[in-house]
């Protein structure tokens, strides 16, 4: 499997929407609402210039598979991903993330921790960054203003 990363161009902009928008992808999501064209335009556009953040295509036998951000804070960087739809369930979030990895000690040595955050219920996803090593830290519990307690 020949795999990589590239930085995200101007020209990836609506395969990335298409992504983002992915049924699966808004569940994933903590802001599960769908994005309109139009605020994804703008948002990618600062993306791209932003110095404290990275965007990545994951390019596999040549074809773009999935998608990983990093957002950058002083030792840290907290990642992002996404696989396309039809390439799910084959460890592409595995090696994208293993790639990573390695893209973040060569670009970024002075980081000291990568994370994530993870819904309870993405499974496949938790199940990726474990087989990398990664810890569960904590866990949030939220309930809705107006509920009774008991």
């Amino acid at each position: 499997m020949d795999a990589y990363l590239r930085l995200a161009g101007q020209e990836d902009m609506d395969l990335l929407f298409l992504w983002a928008n992915d049924p699966s992808v808004r569940k994933n999501s903590f802001s599960e609402d769908e994005i309109p064209y139009e605020e994804h335009r703008q948002w990618y556009q600062t993306l791209l210039t932003d110095q404290k953040r990275r965007q990545y295509l994951y390019i596999c036998n040549g074809i773009p598979m999935g998608q990983v951000r990093i957002s950058l804070s002083e030792e840290d960087a907290e990642i992002s991903y996404s696989i396309g739809k039809e390439y799910r369930g084959m460890g592409h979030a595995k090696k994208m993330l293993q790639l990573l990895q390695e893209q973040v000690q060569e670009d970024y040595p002075h980081l000291k921790r990568l994370s994530a955050k993870v819904k309870a219920d993405n499974t496949p996803s938790q199940r990726a960054f474990l087989h990398l090593g990664y810890q569960k830290i904590y866990e949030v519990y939220t309930m809705p203003c107006g509920c009774k307690v008991i």
